[in-house]
């Protein structure tokens, strides 16, 4: 029994499969705005360092032609535009609703609160073998040319990570936490859970269902190949968070807790502070894995339980 037994209903008055439909491709729509947004914010930037025409056919270049605050500035305008414009145009203009509907519950008690914190940083350790499993990855050779295609895609994100994480001073590393863990954490949550999730809930009339795709869907607009796995099975344990809660706050902390975490330790590992690096999947013993499946697993038993004794209690 989950506290969000059928999905919220987002419809508007319309059939569930229209509504479904009118997401999918709203979030579509909004992706790819927020794509072109935020290029045209990093082409302006090249272009005031004298470098615009030139940068725009050589990635190397681009990054070297802003500053890794420009670069935060831009990724900000595609996360407000994706995951903050997209899910309040429909809920406002559409489903006649707001971002409150989203939630069941609003209160955030500290038992499940705590028991989120801890099952995310558990989660972590264990998703430590999904990213090194995802990374070396091999495709058949008859899929050579696609695999050939998904290692360059792969070269140029590790690019972008890179300008994404390395740091001038303290301050730069304040102000990309803001952009990387606590807006893509509210942001992301209120889009692919509050939304898309409940909207799939509502047609599928199955939520494993409904928390299993949207994870994969989650996973796959990151366009991270070699990261879908660890990533969508993020997305399936901030899904089940929010369907056994009613709570958005679950895994809106959870989402900043990861993002915020995996940002530290680069900054630190750039710092000399911590030998741990995140680009490298085999940094972490398998043991740490087991024992965070284990751990997380124990939290989010807890935590399920928390919430079905809750729901006795109401009826």
């Amino acid at each position: 029994m989950a506290r969000i037994e059928q999905g919220i209903d987002l419809s508007g008055g319309r059939s569930d499969s229209n509504t479904f439909l009118i997401v999918f491709g709203l979030m579509i729509a909004g992706f790819f705005i927020g794509q072109f947004v935020s290029s045209m914010f990093i082409f302006l930037f090249a272009a005031m360092s004298g470098n615009g025409l030139e940068a725009m056919t050589n990635i190397d270049l681009l990054f070297e032609s802003i500053s890794n605050t420009q670069l935060m500035i831009a990724q900000s305008t595609y996360t407000l535009v994706f995951t903050f414009l997209t899910p309040w145009f429909y809920l406002k203009l559409l489903a006649k609703k707001s971002i409150g509907d989203l939630y069941l519950e609003r209160k955030t008690p500290i038992l499940p609160l705590v028991l989120t914190s801890v099952a995310t940083v558990a989660f972590m350790f264990f998703n430590n073998l999904l990213i090194e499993w995802n990374a070396n990855m091999s495709l058949p050779d008859f899929m050579s040319g696609i695999e050939e295609w998904m290692q360059n895609m792969e070269e140029q994100l590790a690019e972008t990570t890179e300008a994404f994480t390395t740091f001038d001073n303290f301050g730069q590393f304040l102000f990309a936490f803001v952009v990387v863990a606590i807006l893509p954490g509210i942001g992301e949550e209120w889009l692919f859970r509050g939304v898309l999730q409940n909207s799939l809930h509502r047609w599928s009339k199955n939520v494993h269902l409904a928390v299993w795709l949207s994870a994969f869907i989650f996973a796959a607009i990151h366009l991270q190949f070699y990261g879908v796995l660890p990533r969508m099975m993020l997305g399936v344990l901030f899904g089940y968070l929010y369907v056994w809660s009613g709570n958005l706050w679950y895994p809106i902390a959870a989402h900043i807790i990861n993002n915020g975490l995996s940002l530290t330790f680069a900054y630190l590992y750039q710092l000399d502070a911590t030998n741990i690096n995140i680009d490298e999947s085999e940094t972490l013993p398998a043991i740490f894995s087991i024992i965070g499946f284990v751990v997380c697993a124990a939290c989010l038993y807890v935590f399920r339980n928390h919430y079905l004794k809750q729901n006795s209690l109401n009826e």
